[in-house]
């Protein structure tokens, strides 16, 4: 029931008439609505007197009343067999505002235990766990008054009494017991255990044996042939209204507060048990949300898993085939002391992808299994290096919980963790957060990693070195297994790293390889002959020795075979000319099976078979080619043909490339080697490379030009956000074909090794260019802008000063100022881009009519562009000090945030954060070879660090900088000071060696310049001119210049052998 429900008048003295076989303990009756009720006492059979204190019987009834009843006195029965009461009903629309008070209780006790639950502070729970007890309690009780009133505050008092005072208070007294009682019964008796229940009930019975006792006094006081018994009865009642019935009734009421007790506790002690159970329970929920929510800023390629959408029909090994190998990668990997990586090297064809396939779900079966990522050259994410570890790092995160908290720094520490180099990105989501652990495990966590070669060549041997340092992971044990084609970058990775062993698939024995490849074939022939009701005999064992000899030791050989074979409308007519194939070429060994795959697409007529070789040239020719691939519907836009013309050329090679029977999926070769082969085979079937890059990059140029335009995706506002487009807005106005053409089309203009000018370029730019830049904000990746149209003008440098250099120029000075903001806002580019871009800009001119003529009058900006390139934005505070590496490439600085950043010079992208000073880094500079980057710091040290893998090499203590007036040289190696500098009165701030290392210069507070011999001490010469502190120095490249920078906005240019110098002022202050 609940507060708002309709109620009738209980009759507690009367009983419910029931038929012959009943019960005749029952509960009480319920008044029929608007009537009255007689006890069904006068029609029950007589029981013998009971004496008042007799006790109830041990088996507790369920009807209490009727138990009570029984207790009575004969003359209190008969005089309350003649009652009548009446009854009526009464609505309780509203609930008490104490209820809702008290929800308001349990809800902050609630919000109060979530927030400090992690503290794990077990007196807290105690404490929740009370305050939700005594508010339960409470509010049940409210909860009962309301809702099981069985008189509804003296509905039933007597209708002559109801003027006297006595009356009116023993109604209003009654009203609240018998609901107490009420709710007691129906919340406690009939829901306790069985020992309280006997004792509950007792109590129960006693406390409604007094009222009833009272209650037959009333009616001796309102019975006027009572005579002088009604002056007695009165006279006790208005001199005594209510003191026999409160002892009795508190007396028993006392007696149920206990025996309920333990009832109440233990029940709401479950019940706020389950409460805080339900708070824990949401508050994991939400931590398991949150770190998914996170994880999901990690960039990973979904594609490279083992169990892929993409790859859901590559194989996996046979039973009874590769046992020996793969029984040696489980030893190795479940061995506590092996190597931390086994590389598994093959030629092409040899079986690594299956070998892997199958390795993954090996331990994925004995839950050993930490991630997988699948190269394959040729599609998108699958073939960049940058995907690699936060691939893997989500994988081992949903494998290893623990190692969530690591992993969720390093993303809230930097979001952008997955744009940073592949040492940033391994060093702060895998090796990091793998040191972090406590609980070490006894199992292995196998990593399986397939076609290492498939990817840009300068990346593998940095992989392999980071990778190689999961051997120093010691409470999670990390086995990586890793396949590719012994290439040199490989080769070469692995030679710098001892922690792995390898095994060539070239050096199995023959008779192993054989048997392997035949025990594939019987199982392939075996499908095929079910599939095409083809008898049991075919096709031999003389047909299958061939085959396999033809095969070994190319495990892809035999695939592709049984693919073609399979395909056909003949099977057996396949295999007949693929053998006859065999006979009749002289090609190598992957020619013999792609030439009769091949061959199917030539018809008898010449003129016929030469139009459909152009047509593959220019469909299959181009899917080989491609830097991610195209789906059928994306394909038939992208080249401009028929769909029909497309799907006809594709049909015959489902054998060596994967078509989809969904149009919308990519096309996607199936083994690298098919694209090798027709890129180097002298057959008809040859595929021009550069000649295809070129007519892919046309391609690209006609899409764009076709599907590009301002605000492509229709947003009502030119200052929305880009996190807040939905990717599906995006994906729609940008399809797959126009994506790809903005990202590639001069990746395959480079490729295509032709002149510039053969290209429509400029006309696309001046018409598109910032619909180009507004779309690559976009797709996310805008600061890839810059890197291709530095490409671009590379591939004009010859053309200098020519219309489309001049245009180049002042793009990429556009791109490079507004990358940032257009990557945050896209559309500001049309706005802010062009308002603050300076008047005689190239851009600004060219696209004036795309300035709002509402902002009125445009902000003064400069003439043209200024010296200044970019703006690199995401030190916490002031910088100190930069530096370039030797190359140019790397910008170093270092910040009073206690950290260094490398940047790059080209894109203005942070490439990683040092971290490791305790103070701030006042100096940085890299050692001549670019490896080594050196850090000062106001805390009194030099660290040393390794600029590809972010190391730090070693700390340099004992000095104190420029605030102890003396300069210090140190030897790298021994850590050792080998000299020091006295004789200055100020403090140092920047020293510097001459290019051919004999002399050192430094600048102090006491605004002089020193130079000093390396190799005696001495000083050679005091340069003195400054007005203020030196805070900067630096040679030129022949050591006939020193540059000075000073505190006062200067720049001064020293004449070392005359010590004269000349100024540069500066505008502005320098950044220090």
């Amino acid at each position: 029931m609940t507060s708002r429900s309709r109620f009738r008048i209980h009759n507690p003295f009367h009983r419910r008439k029931r038929p012959g076989n009943a019960d005749p303990q029952t509960d009480m009756v319920e008044a029929e609505e608007g009537g009255t009720a007689h006890s069904p006492l006068l029609d029950s059979p007589g029981k013998s007197s009971a004496q008042p204190n007799q006790s109830p019987q041990s088996s507790t009834p369920k009807d209490l009343w009727s138990a009570a009843y029984d207790l009575l006195g004969d003359e209190e029965r008969n005089i309350l067999s003649t009652v009548q009461i009446s009854t009526t009903t009464s609505d309780l629309e509203n609930p008490p505002q104490t209820a809702l008070f008290i929800s308001e209780i349990i809800q902050l006790t609630e919000k109060q235990y979530e927030n400090f639950q992690q503290r794990g502070d077990g007196r807290l729970r105690e404490s929740s766990q009370k305050v939700i007890n005594a508010a339960l309690s409470f509010k049940d009780i409210i909860d009962a008054v309301a809702a099981s009133d069985p008189t509804h505050h003296a509905a039933n008092r007597p209708e002559p009494l109801r003027s006297t005072e006595c009356a009116i208070e023993s109604s209003e007294y009654l009203a609240d017991v018998l609901a107490h009682c009420a709710y007691v019964e129906d919340k406690f008796y009939t829901n306790s255990n069985g020992k309280i229940t006997g004792d509950l009930g007792n109590a129960i019975i006693r406390l409604y044996r007094a009222i009833l006792q009272y209650a037959a006094q009333i009616r001796t006081a309102q019975d006027p042939s009572m005579g002088r018994k009604l002056l007695d009865c009165v006279t006790a009642i208005t001199e005594h209204p209510l003191t026999e019935l409160n002892a009795s009734v508190e007396k028993e009421r006392d007696n149920i507060t206990r025996w309920i007790g333990l009832v109440q506790y233990l029940h709401h002690e479950e019940k706020a048990n389950n409460i805080l159970q339900r708070i824990d329970e949401l508050r994991e929920s939400m931590k398991l949300l949150t770190e998914q929510f996170n994880l999901v800023n990690l960039s990973i390629a979904k594609g490279a898993f083992y169990d892929s959408y993409a790859d859901q029909h590559e194989g996996f090994c046979l039973p009874n085939t590769r046992t020996r190998l793969r029984s040696q990668i489980t030893d190795w990997a479940e061995s506590a002391d092996g190597k931390c990586i086994f590389w598994l090297k093959g030629m092409a064809g040899t079986g690594k992808s299956t070998i892997a396939r199958t390795v993954a779900q090996t331990f994925k079966e004995k839950q050993q299994l930490g991630a997988t990522f699948f190269f394959k050259k040729g599609e998108q994410n699958r073939a960049d290096a940058k995907y690699l570890i936060p691939t893997i790092t989500k994988q081992l995160v949903t494998r290893h919980r623990q190692l969530a908290p690591g992993v969720l720094k390093a993303i809230k520490d930097d979001p952008d963790i997955s744009a940073k180099s592949l040492t940033g990105q391994f060093d702060k989501l895998l090796l990091q957060p793998l040191q972090g652990l406590s609980s070490s495990e006894s199992t292995s966590t196998v990593i399986v990693i397939d076609a290492l070669d498939e990817r840009q060549k300068e990346d593998i041997p940095i992989i392999i070195n980071l990778l190689s340092q999961l051997q120093e992971s010691k409470v999670l044990r990390v086995r990586i297994f890793l396949t590719s084609r012994p290439e040199l970058p490989v080769r070469l990775g692995f030679k710098q790293s001892d922690g792995h062993q390898d095994l060539d698939l070239y050096e199995l024995p023959n008779p192993v390889i054989e048997h392997d490849i035949r025990v594939f074939l019987k199982e392939r022939f075996s499908i095929i002959r079910k599939s095409r009701e083809i008898t049991d005999d075919w096709p031999g064992n003389d047909t299958l020795d061939t085959l396999v000899l033809m095969a070994v030791p190319l495990f892809i050989f035999a695939a592709t075979a049984c693919r073609f074979i399979k395909d056909g409308r003949h099977p057996e007519r396949r295999l007949k000319e693929l053998l006859e194939a065999q006979a009749a070429t002289s090609e190598p060994q992957m020619g013999k099976i792609y030439q009769p795959v091949l061959s199917q697409l030539l018809t008898d007529n010449d003129h016929e078979s030469k139009e459909l070789l152009q047509e593959f040239r220019d469909i299959v020719g181009v899917i080989i080619n491609l830097a991610t691939p195209l789906s059928v519907d994306s394909l038939t836009e992208f080249l401009d043909l028929p769909k029909r013309t497309i799907t006809d050329v594709l049909d015959p090679l489902h054998s060596v490339l994967n078509i989809h029977s969904d149009p919308v999926v990519p096309v996607r070769i199936l083994h690298l080697s098919f694209r090798e082969y027709l890129l180097t085979t002298e057959t008809k079937f040859h595929v021009d490379e550069q000649e295809t890059h070129h007519k892919i990059a046309l391609h690209c140029l006609r899409v764009m030009n076709d599907r590009l335009k301002r605000n492509i995706c229709g947003l009502s506002s030119y200052g929305t956000q880009r996190d807040n487009i939905n990717s599906q807005t995006i994906n729609h106005h940008l399809p797959a074909v126009l994506q790809y053409s903005c990202r590639y089309w001069v990746h395959h203009l480079q490729q295509s090794r032709h002149c510039i000018s053969e290209f429509p370029i400029l006309p696309f730019l001046k018409t598109h260019f910032l619909h180009w830049f507004e779309a690559l904000c976009l797709m996310g990746i805008a600061s890839e802008a810059v890197g291709m149209i530095e490409t671009l003008q590379a591939l004009v440098a010859k053309n200098a000063n020519t219309e489309i250099s001049k245009f180049l120029y002042d793009a990429r000075r556009f791109t490079l100022r507004n990358a940032f903001m257009t990557s945050t806002v896209p559309l500001q580019l049309y706005y802010s881009g062009l308002i603050f871009s300076p008047k005689q800009s190239v851009v600004r001119k060219m696209y004036s009519d795309n300035i709002p003529k509402w902002i009125c009058p445009l902000p003064q900006v400069e003439a043209t562009w200024s010296s200044n390139l970019q703006t690199l934005m995401g030190h916490s505070n002031s910088v100190h000090s930069v530096a370039f590496s030797s190359d140019g490439s790397t910008l170093a600085s270092g910040s009073s945030d206690d950290t260094i950043k490398l940047w790059d010079v080209e894109t203005g992208k942070e490439l990683q954060t040092l971290m490791g000073h305790s103070g701030s880094v006042k100096s940085v500079a890299f050692s001549s070879n670019g490896l080594t980057l050196a850090s000062g710091s106001s805390d009194h040290t030099i660290k040393l660090w390794d600029v590809e893998t972010s190391k730090e090499l070693q700390t340099l203590r004992g000095h104190y900088g420029s605030f102890d007036m003396l300069v210090k040289l140190w030897d790298v190696q021994t850590d050792k000071v080998l000299q020091t500098l006295k004789s200055y009165s100020g403090q140092v701030y920047s020293v510097v060696f001459s290019p051919d290392g004999s002399t050192l210069a430094s600048g102090s507070s006491d605004h002089i310049i020193k130079l000093w011999d390396i190799e005696t001490d001495e000083e050679l010469q005091i340069l003195t001119g400054h007005s203020h502190c030196v805070d900067s120095v630096a040679f030129s490249p022949d050591g006939s210049t020193l540059a000075s920078g000073l505190f006062d906005n200067t720049i001064k240019l020293w004449d070392i052998k005359s010590s004269c110098y000349g100024v540069i002022p500066t505008r502005l202050p320098h950044v220090r």
